[in-house]
């Protein structure tokens, strides 16, 4: 049974709150020139070592990885080692691999959560290229919006493994009583507010949610943050210079924010609450809406049956192009710059995209590999077919996985946090804002020359 993921997937973002990535990426003189590096094509000898991450977000792969580990070093297709795959710790992830690339020792494969969280390791030279080290079909086969968050510099760095899947669960029931159509969730900002109002009125916290540990942020700017923009272009060019990161394209997100406040439709305690306790408002009964991820939301749907569950997307409220998306990301797999077992690496990374090696991952833990091969007739759960559906309909983008670290860090958390408090305004979160982009372009100038150079996958 997949567990209720995110509860782990916290840890993550704890790591990263407490700026040690970022502190990581403070070190890169060799931000274009280490680029360029590649691993060696020596097929030297011995153990090819994997590092990686997902049992805490996706329970169940420990033991898919092992076993397919096992069948792949049964299989004799690598003559010159074996497989050795080591689960990293979440608050190790990075800074274990970081002091093992300082000593050109370690792992051939790196996991690292996706986008930016990688693209920072590629643009410190840590991270060899995927082109031309696996087939050009088999990288095509993973949708361009997956591919993309990891392409730079007219390289693929990243090899999507599975998709992290984001959305808002609710509570059927709870919307038939407050006289709302439990199969049709609003989809429109006006009728979003119409049907928390109801659902207040009916005797129910309308939102769930927990801000003590300053999660909560990222995810409603990825949620609500993109609205005004036409394609990634506009999410990525504040950070390239391109332009300022103001007016209603960029902060009409944070009125949204404050409207959901003022109106009284999340928890009074969510200041008091870390993001995981406020999401078990909803798998306890006591709210009928919380932000969470497919597979916890699946855990939900299991727990409390497909006739209570359900999953919608984020209302639109804004008119660009993106307003309407999918709020889809993916973690990933890498080769590393300093190894020299390129072939080696590639035909294992190959051997776990096989559809019958893509199906046993989702059938143990409900992790879905972004690639034209995986079949949705596998789903299981009618949230994953949902999702799948939606996921066809729109362009699938996580605000998140394009902007630095810092900008959510120094700027998205305090300004929704201080929105919670009393006397918080919109005028102090879009300064919040504003001044976390220039104290990083500041301190961070070679990221800044890498968002520079960044040319999106078209």
């Amino acid at each position: 049974m997949r567990s209720n993921a995110p509860g782990s997937a916290f840890t993550r973002r704890g790591f990263l709150q407490s700026g040690l990535l970022a502190a990581g990426a403070m070190a890169l003189p060799a931000v274009l020139a280490g680029c360029s590096q590649s691993a060696g094509k020596t097929g030297q000898k011995g153990a090819l070592n994997v590092w990686w991450w997902g049992e805490q977000e996706a329970a169940g792969m420990k033991g898919w990885m092992n076993s397919t580990v096992a069948a792949y070093n049964k299989s004799g297709r690598d003559k010159l080692g074996q497989v050795k795959a080591v689960l990293q710790q979440s608050d190790t992830l990075y800074t274990a691999f970081r002091t093992a690339a300082a000593a050109k020792t370690g792992p051939d494969i790196q996991y690292f959560w996706g986008g930016t969280q990688a693209l920072e390791d590629v643009w410190a030279g840590r991270v060899a290229p995927l082109d031309g080290a696996l087939p050009k079909s088999l990288i095509e086969r993973v949708p361009k919006d997956s591919r993309r968050e990891t392409y730079w510099d007219g390289h693929q760095w990243g090899l999507p493994f599975y998709e992290l899947n984001t959305a808002f669960a609710y509570n059927k029931k709870m919307f038939e009583r407050a006289g709302l159509d439990p199969e049709n969730p609003p989809t429109t900002w006006d009728d979003f507010i119409a049907a928390l109002a109801a659902l207040k009125k009916s005797g129910v916290t309308p939102f769930g949610a927990g801000f003590k540990d300053a999660y909560l942020g990222g995810w409603l700017v990825s949620y609500f943050g993109q609205q005004e923009f036409d394609s990634v272009e506009d999410a990525i060019a504040p950070f390239r210079g391109d332009v300022e990161y103001s007016g209603e394209k960029y902060f009409g997100w944070l009125d949204r924010v404050k409207e959901l406040i003022d109106k009284g439709y999340f928890n009074d305690d969510v200041l008091s609450l870390d993001l995981y306790q406020g999401q078990q408002l909803f798998e306890t009964g006591k709210a009928a809406i919380t932000n969470s991820a497919q597979p916890q939301i699946v855990g939900f749907e299991r727990e409390l049956g497909s006739d209570t569950v359900g999953v919608m997307l984020a209302p639109v409220w804004g008119t660009g192009k993106l307003a309407k998306s999918f709020p889809g990301a993916s973690q990933v797999l890498t080769m590393t710059s300093f190894s020299h077992k390129e072939d080696r690496s590639a035909k294992f990374l190959e051997y776990i995209r096989e559809p019958a090696m893509m199906k046993a991952m989702y059938d143990a833990c409900g992790a879905i590999a972004p690639d034209s091969k995986f079949d949705n007739a596998w789903l299981t759960s009618n949230t994953d077919k949902r999702m799948a559906e939606l996921k066809t309909q729109m362009p699938s983008f996580w605000f998140q996985y394009y902007y630095p670290f810092p900008f959510e860090n120094n700027g998205v958390t305090p300004a929704v946090q201080q929105l919670f408090q009393p006397g918080g305004t919109i005028a102090a979160g879009q300064k919040m804002l504003t001044d976390s982009i220039s104290k990083w372009k500041k301190q961070q100038a070679s990221e800044v020359r890498a968002y520079k150079k960044w040319e999106l996958l078209k």
